[in-house]
């Protein structure tokens, strides 16, 4: 007779997560999420809410429910933080563009630097060595692009691509709330009320105001010739552009942001610059530092777009390649260093194509300034190129800075000074610099 093995069929049951209930309900708040919502747990389950602060009890009711975490509405403080401060802007509450200005700015600080010893300890470092560059808290902005839908002019709304009507922003330069006072009811009329689009002002350094109007639309040759003739000096339109029909373009001269003392870039409206010139200056300064350029050396800047660090490491001495993918940008760095007299040899490449990525023979220094994205395949090539020695890292997101030091570490990259720079105050973006040498 066979035997037969008895069969375990006993299953333990599974956790189930509590459910953030559609009515409101009390959370205690214990940290700063990474983008800057407050986090609470309910049973066994994470809940994000916004504009809530650590340490504070808080009314919130459900507004979306996930499998791991669920998001709550702030209906009411029940104890505030000693952390929490007014916001210094009206619209706050609506804008989507600042997360933070109900935190205390030294509390800001913190939780940035603090963000940023979290991704520096990871990889081998030591939070003792990361310092912190900061600038003014307002009217740092020497940029902003403002969106045009239905009439309204301003920035779009939390969480949605509705706008909210802007008169002054507490983060822009006041030359540019100026132009905005005295050009927003010209700029209206010329959309009108059906039209949508983007409009963006750029201040230089000169004091000037330059205005790209994109356009979702048919562009007007003759209404924006007389546009152009109603913006107010010292603004100017410099051009609009649409999907359909011809661009219009203005004949104006350029303008000039600033980098070192005797340093400036010729840019147009539209292309990119550091918002922040004054947090900018002080990490050109910082990383002429770290890697202390020397006559007729060579050194890569990677992802260098107009030339932000390339004029400063070839003006102290070095002979510089720039690399990026933007082709009018190259033109435009290639021409600003033959007019200097500067060694710089620009190329135009996608460095997230590992064909396309080049390192300088003898090249043993190099920086590079990735978007959010970072560089993982560019990373990759440095860790694998045993000549490279030094490289100034200049990230502007703390997840994928983490990701490519833990490339740069496992090649005996070492971490010898890190850097918070805080170059959008009130949002929950960190700008970091780090060193690393092998």
């Amino acid at each position: 007779m066979a035997k037969h093995r008895a069969i375990n069929t006993f299953k333990p049951a599974k956790k189930i997560a509590t459910k953030l209930s559609s009515l409101p309900i009390e959370l205690k708040i214990d940290s700063l999420a990474d983008d800057g919502r407050g986090v609470a747990r309910h049973g066994n389950k994470v809940v994000f809410v916004a504009d809530a602060l650590p340490g504070e009890t808080v009314l919130a009711k459900a507004s979306r429910l996930h499998k791991r975490f669920d998001e709550a509405e702030l209906l009411e403080i029940i104890t505030a933080s000693a952390d929490r401060v007014a916001p210094i802007c009206a619209i706050y509450d609506q804008c989507g563009g600042c997360q933070l200005q109900h935190l205390n700015y030294p509390s800001q600080l913190a939780y940035k630097r603090a963000k940023l010893d979290k991704v520096i300890i990871a990889n081998g470092g030591a939070a003792a060595k990361t310092a912190m560059l900061q600038a003014s808290d307002t009217q740092y902005r020497h940029r902003a692009r403002l969106s045009y839908y239905n009439g309204q002019l301003g920035f779009k709304t939390k969480s949605s691509h509705n706008i909210v009507a802007v008169e002054q922003c507490p983060l822009l330069e006041n030359r540019i709330n100026t132009a905005l006072a005295q050009n927003r009811n010209s700029i209206c009329r010329y959309f009108g009320d059906k039209a949508k689009g983007e409009v963006s002002f750029s201040a230089d350094r000169d004091g000037r105001v330059g205005i790209h109007i994109q356009k979702d639309g048919f562009v007007d040759l003759k209404r924006s010739e007389q546009l152009a003739a109603d913006i107010e000096a010292p603004a100017f339109l410099y051009s609009v552009t649409g999907i359909k029909g011809p661009a219009w373009l203005g004949a104006s001269s350029p303008l000039y942001y600033q980098t070192l003392d005797a340093l400036a870039l010729r840019y147009q409206p539209g292309d990119f610059t550091q918002v922040n010139s004054a947090v900018n200056r002080q990490i050109i300064d910082l990383c002429l530092g770290w890697l202390a350029p020397q006559p007729d050396e060579q050194i890569a800047d990677y992802f260098c777009g107009l030339g932000n660090f390339s004029l400063a490491l070839a003006n102290a001495g070095a002979r510089v390649s720039g690399f990026d993918s933007g082709e009018s940008m190259i033109s435009s760095a290639s021409q600003q260093a033959l007019d200097a007299g500067l060694p710089i040899d620009y190329f135009c490449a996608d460095l997230f194509d590992i064909a396309a990525i080049t390192i300088p023979a003898g090249c043993h220094k190099v920086i590079l300034d990735p978007p959010r994205a970072g560089a993982k395949i560019l990373c990759e090539q440095l860790a694998a190129n045993k000549v490279v020695s030094s490289i100034a890292y200049v990230s502007c997101d703390p997840a994928t800075l983490a990701r490519d030091l833990a490339i740069l570490s496992a090649a005996d990259f070492s971490i010898s000074q890190a850097t918070m720079a805080d170059m959008f105050p009130h949002t929950h973006h960190v700008e970091s610099v780090v060193f690393l040498a092998r």
